[in-house]
């Protein structure tokens, strides 16, 4: 029987907290190291044992997943799971686009993505893009869920929630650290240290954290100097104390905060660049940097309420500030200006000459600049009911939210003389009403959920869930007639569906589920449609197995996403789209605009030969696929360039949905040696809805936006020795073949994958 289908998120705000909070105290209770580990901390399954709990498809990469390629990369770490898709942008996966199950990948925004728990996202509902991501190379664990398992992780519901585990305080005190060093000047350092004690008024625990990763990047400036680098630092500090109280009750304070500072660009190059030196960046692109600051901090309380209920809730804050400043338009000396648009410049030589730094010309540099904040209270009830031979897991979850986005931006204009020189052409002009403005959302979200055993086999888990959003906006002008200055809406939207598990016997598991899921419209797009723009929603239908036995383990999934009223993004930096009946709307995230359905199987095999012929070595081999068709039923009437839906066709495949991928691993380990290979193989893809082969517009003219991403395959290579007890010495290859691959070609022209690279280093753990 499955014993424990243990989730987490909400009850009220206020009314929970006091009810969490306010509980008498007497003597310890030795049967708290006996928690569910889901219920007391932010995880989802907690453990690889934890996903056979879960009635939709669940992937958990623990630690030694993570550490064993030195993995700092989320794009390498979700392609080790099945039923997920990336877009690789800047090589190191500090811009994630994250896609599950044929969902819109752009910056992740259809994705509810979370850290132990909490949203990550600097502004979940007004402003999904992802601009920030939580780094991967400092978590303990990664959850992946798909499925009708997603009732309880929302906003976003039509493809699925990742959740990413930061460092667990340690029972025992404990010191690590782990330091390497690469090509390119990659210089990363994670160190921790903290423990729990017991005292006279409980349990006491702390963890103080940090991490700092320091590169020179490996683009290379052509016609000017400057650097493509970045830098990233993370500290951490956590807090417990589990008091001596008749229940079980625990508190938790997490702070940590991320300063990155990277000399980025959003310009790719033309193919033919690309083909000479895949990893060169234009002249123009010199002062091209984005600033970010982030701030996070929650509050966790815990408790038993008696032997058959617990209560948890957790009050968070979420800061974020980031300033891409990149290049925005430029100008020949004919022009007198720079009036074109950087992305425009393809097909005229002059502007290209400019770009490059081989001509004289104007460029205007545009400071993308956001300020978001967010912050909230859930509080999660569950309660084991019996009712006659049915017994019951409920959970209900309550959360308000509150999260905005603040945007200032301005221009810097610069004079190129026929060198490629720059001198400042005067002081910064303000972009006013197209760029500065203010938006934001109060949300309620509710959902219950109740896993049901039938009998020692059968289980079924209906789910609902609920939001309510009231939206805001302002903006300092007016930019038409329709388009006030000002306005505010309200949305409500309910999801939700039903899934099954069946232990077929000991080793065995069906799964199945039916989901009715939604993305949100933002605040500003919804409010000027007239509150006539709906929120994207799915039907998603999934039918998967789990068989382990001794050293073989293999999991499998067949799904269905039927998604309608399909939200067009413009994160890329659009303004208007252009219906084909003539309507013009003003977007935040898009137009409601079509059906798109993706249909897909998923499947992994694990067999270890050393465990099964009992020998003294661990030989384990992993082979991973996925079969996906994600297309358009109706056709997108986007004629936006910076829309990756521009000129879809019903029939024709989302961009950046390849029809096949495939991992596969090899791992041997003996005494003190420790070998890992690891391949990834991407199928091609198209790079927009038109789906032309060439890199083509749906006007006839070159972009090298547009066109087909080639497949490629990518293999890492890990050695690990166990110097002593405490000390293991380790080196890393990435992209053992040196293999020259476009991974995309957004946001503004083709895009390289990482270069071989080489990585020595030291893990201690005292």
């Amino acid at each position: 029987m499955r014993k424990s289908l243990k989730i987490r998120k909400s009850v009220p705000a206020v009314v929970a907290g006091i009810c969490s909070l306010g509980v008498s105290v007497g003597s310890a209770q030795d049967a708290a190291e006996e928690l569910d580990p889901v219920l007391v901390s932010g995880a989802i399954v907690g453990s690889k044992e934890g996903v056979n709990k879960i009635t939709g498809s669940a992937t958990y990469l623990d630690i030694d997943d993570l550490r064993v390629h030195s993995i700092s990369d989320i794009n390498s770490a979700l392609r080790r799971v099945p039923g997920v898709y990336v877009r690789p942008e800047d090589g190191y996966g500090n811009f994630p686009n994250i896609s599950l199950r044929g969902i819109d990948m752009g910056r992740s925004s259809k994705v509810t993505i979370m850290e132990d728990g909490i949203l990550a996202a600097p502004a979940p509902y007004s402003a999904p893009s992802a601009y920030y991501s939580p780094n991967m190379e400092r978590m303990s664990g990664l959850e992946v869920i798909k499925g009708s398992s997603q009732v309880k992780y929302g906003p976003h519901t039509t493809g699925g929630a990742i959740n990413y585990l930061s460092t667990q305080i340690p029972e025992d005190v404990t010191t690590y650290s782990r330091v390497y060093y690469g090509e390119f000047d990659e210089m990363v350092s994670h160190i921790y240290h903290g423990g729990k004690k017991d005292t006279d008024l409980g349990r006491i625990g702390y963890l103080v954290e940090g991490y700092y990763r320091n590169t020179e990047g490996f683009k290379e400036l052509q016609g000017a100097t400057g650097e493509t680098g970045f830098t990233r630092s993370e500290p951490m500090l956590k807090l417990s104390w589990e008091p001596n109280t008749s229940n079980y009750q625990s508190l938790e304070l997490k702070l940590g905060s991320t300063d990155f500072d990277a000399n980025e660009t959003y310009l790719g190059i033309n193919d033919d660049d690309f083909k000479a030196n895949p990893y060169a960046r234009y002249a123009a692109t010199r002062n091209d940097m984005i600033n970010t600051y982030a701030s996070r901090g929650y509050l966790r309380h815990f408790m038993e309420l008696g032997s058959s209920a617990s209560l948890k809730t957790t009050a968070y804050f979420t800061k974020f500030h980031r300033n891409w400043f990149k290049l925005d338009k430029v100008g020949t000396a004919a022009d007198g200006k720079a009036g074109q648009s950087a992305y425009k410049v393809w097909n005229n030589a002059d502007y290209l000459s400019v770009i490059k730094g081989q001509s004289a010309g104007f460029i205007r540099l545009k400071a993308n600049n956001r300020d978001y904040s967010a912050q909230g209270i859930e509080s999660i009830l569950n309660y084991d009911l019996s009712l006659g031979s049915l017994e019951n897991q409920i959970q209900l979850g309550v959360r308000y939210h509150n999260d905005d986005i603040d945007r200032l931006q301005w221009y810097h204009k610069y004079d190129q003389d026929d060198l490629g020189g720059w001198s400042s052409a005067g002081p910064d002009d303000y972009s006013g009403a197209a760029g500065d403005r203010h938006q934001s959302t109060d949300a309620w979200s509710l959902y219950l959920e109740d896993s049901i055993a039938i009998n020692d086999q059968l289980s079924i888990v209906p789910g609902i869930r609920y939001e309510s959003m009231d939206y805001s906006y302002d903006q300092n002008t007016r930019t038409s007639d329709k388009s006030p200055a000002a306005g505010l809406g309200d949305l409500d939207v309910v999801t939700g569906g039903v899934g099954l598990s069946y232990d077929v016997h000991a080793g065995l598991n069906l799964f199945g589920g039916i989901y009715h899921g939604s993305s949100l419209p933002g605040p500003r797009s919804y409010i000027r449609s007239g509150e006539s723009l709906n929120e994207e929603s799915s039907m998603s239908y999934e039918l998967g197995y789990r068989y382990q036995k001794e050293a073989f383990a293999a999991t499998g999934a067949f799904f269905y996403n039927d998604m309608k009223d399909f939200l067009v993004p413009d994160n890329l930096g659009t303004g208007f789209e252009e219906f084909e009946d003539g309507e013009t709307v003003m977007v935040d995230n898009g137009p409601n605009d079509g059906e798109i359905t993706a249909i897909g199987l998923e499947l992994q095999v694990g067999y270890d030969f050393g465990t099964a012929s009992d020998a003294d070595y661990s030989l384990p081999v992993t082979v991973g696929i996925t079969w996906t068709e994600a297309e358009f039923e109706s056709g997108a009437s986007s004629a936006d360039g910076e829309s990756i839906f521009s000129g879809a066709k019903s029939g024709n495949s989302v961009p950046y949905i390849p029809e096949i991928q495939l991992h596969a691993g090899i791992g041997f380990e003996v005494g003190k040696f420790r070998l890992a290979l690891d391949g990834t193989y991407i199928g091609d893809s198209y790079a927009s809805g038109f789906n032309e082969s060439g890199p083509v517009n749906y006007a006839g003219k070159y972009d090298p936006r547009y066109g087909e991403v080639p497949s490629y395959f990518v293999a890492d290579f890990s050695v690990h020795y166990a110097a002593t007890d405490n000390t293991n010495l380790f080196a890393t290859a990435r992209n053992i073949f040196d293999e020259e691959y476009v991974v995309g070609r957004l946001p503004q022209g083709a895009r390289p994958g990482m270069p071989q690279q080489l990585l020595l280093g030291v893990e201690t753990q005292f």
